[in-house]
């Protein structure tokens, strides 16, 4: 392919070489007109298999056509050192000579060829040329021996003014780094003919080459994907031919078809050996390129392979000829693994670290040298500069979320260092960069600083740092245990940082871990406190967000109006978090703002700030971040009734981060999801949650709490409704006892006044529910207060308390708990004498139960369905009179429009819903709203008749 050229002007000079100086106006048959004779020497040249030898074979095939005899050598590097081996090759074939030449006679040294030996060789070629024209052929003369090259040039100049026919065609390869023979360049240069180079194959030519290959196999193909399999195949071969024909050998036929061109073993064989063929230096060099992953920095490489730069960046433009390289670095992967490869592992490793040293030398970027230094492992490996590079390449890493090769550095840091202070630090950042990637080994990585704080030789801020860790994994002892000897390091009065460091470890107590706080602030003592502060508090956002968490779970938040507090508390979080991204430490930031939008009821935006930074953690690789917020997320979604939405998101959290992983955190994925599977009454998966092991030391921290409410439901929903009572009962007593009676966290007050109910106490459940109430809570919360209450009050006064529960639910989103609230007031309806009204609450009741997850909308121990259906004790003689409403006027008085809008309305639809049901805006869906009460003569939604239902169904 693409040569069509060359071969031309080739035979035209090889026709004229046969018909010589004595018949150059005589024309032979067959031969083309005025053939162009330049000289008696022709030279091919190109990169390493170009298609030069290819292209030597044609010239040799037309020389019998005319009469010419034919001589022929091929010579390669490994015997460019022995004497006249081209020349006896080229007369191996000529017995019928007189006399052997004198081809061994000594050498007064160096190429010297004394004269009788020069006369010798020429006479023999003189001879064979006087009977017709002979054609001398050399493939790769680069590697011809000088003595040869002697009594070519010799010959060649005789014939040349005796006009003997003899001419001389030869290939010349490239020969990286080494010095060609003088008499090679002064016959290239004495001798004149012409000169072609072979370039690799364009595109076009390589899609040509498919074509052909495709007929002689006969297969057809389109152009199109003739086109892009060319273009695949000119990308990863440059066009070398033999690299090309390599690489569809390799393949199957169904692979062709497809464009997909693996490497396979002829491919990576033949491109290494292009890589030999460059030079006597040309593998070393592919190997340092190779090694350090690109040819970028000639000194560098040269330096690296113990090579001259002038030999370097000939090898590096011999292989970007050959189709090896492509710029400054290999065009196949395939082909730079396999050229790495073919270092034995020592060499590997000792390439490795010079190249590390000379890039250190060299001012290289941090990564770069520690890309080296962790391919070779952490022997001899002792040069002080080792760990101060690792660390700092860490950092740069984590900086470019490559937190994998930043744990790679500092451990390997931590091996070379020699100092013990400084391994203890590598090993603290270590484990806190595992938690981010591998949060399931994070244990493993904290019980060598717990071994250090046992033997005193933690450094005190190291042993503040270490509490959080300790205490997540349930190893409450060795957090009490690390403060203390961090508050006995302590001489005096402490500084400003480490004043800081201790009153992060209490918040993280007052927040989570509030067994330990009284052992803390005993060893403190009264004025531990005054320390001096820091020059601006609010530059620490960690300090920040956990006080903001302690503003929002403690009783006094200072405020009289726990609502304005709230606010206050909640839009500081939400400043925060719309100012922070993740990272390792501002995770526990993020945590503890989302935290604190939970428990303060902000549902809809902790939702919100949840999934955004879910969706972060998942683009930075981070499953224990996402495990931990997925467990929150569940949570919200638990809160807002999206029962399968929080079974999903909490079996995911468990899926992210083995139980194993979690330690005493698991009281967060367990407790959502067995409250989930409750909700959706699938009881018996939510007893082997209950009966699932955890640690024990989980119930002295604010993930108990959690896991003791949910198994309360689970026991309440079960029948168990004194275990359900213990549960609920206990709950409240730490929740108070740690000042963190906040019903955002556990309305256990609630659950107290449902186990009273379902045990027929009315008054403590009415009790326990007025007290709910009486506290400063949001209107979720509220609601399941009065839902409950109503079932402790007179028939009579529970349909006025049900429906501000439903109203309260229905407006903060809780679906399962609005679906519950349903579920009753219809009920009550029903036994207050009005059906239509109980079959409205009944049917939306079902519907938002069913969109939600829940299977029974009642279930979980329904406030009337505890306690005995005999009438109210009120009730002496007559039943007392129930009001009865006005019928609705008919749907005649609506319009089509306010007529679906009012059906989906009464079936549980929201504004939203309905407005993208009917394709209409949600001011819209209020005015029709708006006009439909005042035409049939009501105030409320829950008064719209559902018997409008004819068209519901097939509504949009």
């Amino acid at each position: 392919m693409e040569r069509d050229e060359q071969i031309a002007k080739l035979t035209s000079w090889v026709t004229g070489a046969a018909r010589g100086p004595r018949s150059a106006g005589a024309q032979r048959a067959g031969a083309p007109d005025d053939p162009a004779v330049s000289g008696p020497l022709a030279v091919i040249g190109g990169p390493v298999a170009a298609g030069k030898t290819a292209l030597l074979h044609r010239v040799q095939e037309r020389t019998a056509e005319w009469g010419v005899r034919l001589l022929s050598a091929a010579t390669s590097a490994a015997e460019q050192d022995i004497p006249f081996g081209v020349v006896e090759e080229l007369l191996r074939d000529t017995a019928d000579a007189p006399s052997p030449l004198p081809l061994h006679a000594p050498l007064d040294g160096g190429d010297f060829v004394p004269a009788p030996t020069l006369m010798a060789v020429h006479a023999r070629l003189a001879g064979l040329a006087a009977h017709r024209p002979v054609l001398i052929a050399v493939d790769d003369v680069q590697y011809a021996d000088p003595q040869s090259l002697h009594c070519l040039l010799y010959a060649l100049g005789r014939a040349r003014s005796t006009g003997q026919e003899l001419s001389l065609v030869v290939t010349r390869g490239p020969a990286a780094g080494a010095t060609p023979p003088a008499v090679l360049e002064e016959l290239l240069r004495q001798v004149a003919g012409p000169r072609l180079r072979l370039g690799p194959l364009s595109a076009r030519g390589v899609e040509a080459l498919l074509a052909q290959r495709a007929l002689e196999a006969s297969r057809t193909g389109s152009a199109a994907a003739g086109a892009r399999n060319a273009a695949t195949l000119h990308a990863a071969t440059g066009g070398n031919p033999l690299l090309v024909h390599s690489l569809l050998d390799d393949q199957a036929p169904r692979q062709r078809a497809e464009g997909a061109f693996p490497a396979g073993e002829q491919f990576l064989q033949n491109a290494l050996i292009c890589v030999h063929r460059t030079g006597a230096d040309g593998l070393r060099v592919a190997q340092g390129i190779a090694l350090l992953g690109d040819a970028g920095s000639l000194p560098l490489l040269a330096r690296l392979v113990s090579a001259g730069e002038r030999t370097v960046e000939d090898v590096v433009a011999a292989l970007r000829d050959a189709g090896i390289l492509q710029g400054t670095r290999f065009r196949h992967g395939a082909v730079h693994s396999a050229v790495l490869e073919s270092l034995a592992e020592d060499a590997v490793a000792r390439l490795r670290r010079r190249a590390a040293r000379l890039l250190y030398e060299a001012g290289a970027a941090p990564m770069a040298v520690a890309a080296h230094l962790l391919g070779h492992g952490p022997h001899s490996l002792d040069e002080e500069w080792v760990p101060g590079v690792l660390s700092d390449a860490a950092h740069t890493a984590l900086a470019a979320q490559r937190v994998g090769f930043a744990v790679r550095c500092l451990r390997l840091a931590e091996q070379c260092s020699r100092d013990e202070r400084e391994r203890l630090q590598l090993r603290a950042n270590t484990a806190k960069f595992i938690w981010r990637v591998k949060p399931s080994a994070w244990a493993h990585a904290l019980q060598p600083l717990n071994a250090a704080l046992h033997r005193g030789i933690l450094p005190v801020t190291e042993s503040l740092r270490l509490v959080g860790g300790l205490l997540w994994n349930g190893w409450i002892d060795d957090g009490a245990m690390a403060i203390q000897r961090a508050l006995e390091g302590v001489q005096g009065r402490p500084d400003a940082a480490l004043a800081a460091e201790l009153r992060g470890v209490r918040l993280v107590l007052v927040t989570t871990f509030p067994t330990l706080l009284g052992r803390m602030d005993s060893a403190l003592g009264p004025d531990w406190d005054h320390a001096e502060p820091l020059a601006d508090p609010s530059d620490d956002g960690v300090m920040t967000a956990m006080g903001l968490l302690q503003g929002v779970l403690g009783s006094t938040p200072g405020p009289r109006d726990r609502a304005g507090a709230d606010e206050a508390l909640t839009g500081r979080a939400e400043r925060i978090l719309a100012g922070t991204r993740l990272t390792e430490e501002s995770h526990v930031t993020v945590r503890a703002c989302l935290l604190a939008l939970m428990y303060a009821d902000r549902l809809g935006a902790a939702a919100l700030w949840t999934d955004r930074h879910l969706e972060e953690a998942a683009e930075r690789g981070a499953p224990g971040w996402t495990a931990v917020m997925q467990a929150m997320r569940a949570h919200m979604a638990l809160r807002r009734g999206e029962l399968a939405q929080a079974r999903r998101l909490a079996e995911q959290a468990l899926e992210e981060l083995p139980p194993h992983g979690w330690g005493v955190g698991i009281g967060m994925p367990l407790s959502a999801l067995i409250e989930a599977r409750t909700a959706m009454a699938d009881h018996e998966a939510a007893a082997a949650l209950v009966d699932h092991p955890v640690p024990e030391q989980m119930l002295q921290t604010r993930y108990g709490l959690h896991y003791i409410y949910a198994r309360g439901r689970h026991q309440l929903a079960t029948g168990r409704h004194h275990a359900a009572l213990t549960d609920f009962m206990a709950c409240g007593k730490l929740m108070r006892e740690w000042d963190m009676d906040r019903a955002g966290l556990a309305p256990w007050r609630v659950g107290v006044a449902e186990a009273s109910l379902a045990l027929g106490n009315r008054e403590q459940a009415e009790r326990f529910a007025r007290e709910q109430l009486a506290e400063e809570t949001g209107p979720r919360v509220r609601g399941l207060a009065l839902r409950v209450l109503a079932g402790a009050r007179p028939l009579r006064e529970r349909p006025a308390l049900l429906e501000r529960a439903v109203t309260l639910l229905q407006d903060e989103g809780d679906s399962h708990e609005l679906a519950r609230a349903l579920t009753e007031l219809g009920a009550t309806y029903e036994r207050l004498g009005d059906a239509a009204q109980g079959k409205t609450c009944a049917r939306r009741a079902w519907r938002i139960a069913e969109a939600s997850g829940s299977r029974e909308p009642g279930q979980g121990a329904p406030a009337e369905a505890a306690v005995p259906s005999a009438p109210p004790r009120a009730v002496t003689s007559a039943p007392e009179p129930v009001p009865v409403r006005s019928a609705p006027a008919t749907a005649s008085a609506l319009t089509d429009a306010e007529q679906r809008v009012a059906s989906l309305a009464a079936h549980g639809y929201t504004n939203r819903e309905i407005g993208a049901k009917l394709f209409i805006t949600v001011s819209t869906v209020e005015q029709h709203l708006t006009r439909v009460y005042r035409k049939i003569n009501i105030t409320r939604r829950q008064d719209l008749p559902v018997s409008w239902d004819n068209d519901v169904a097939h509504t949009a």
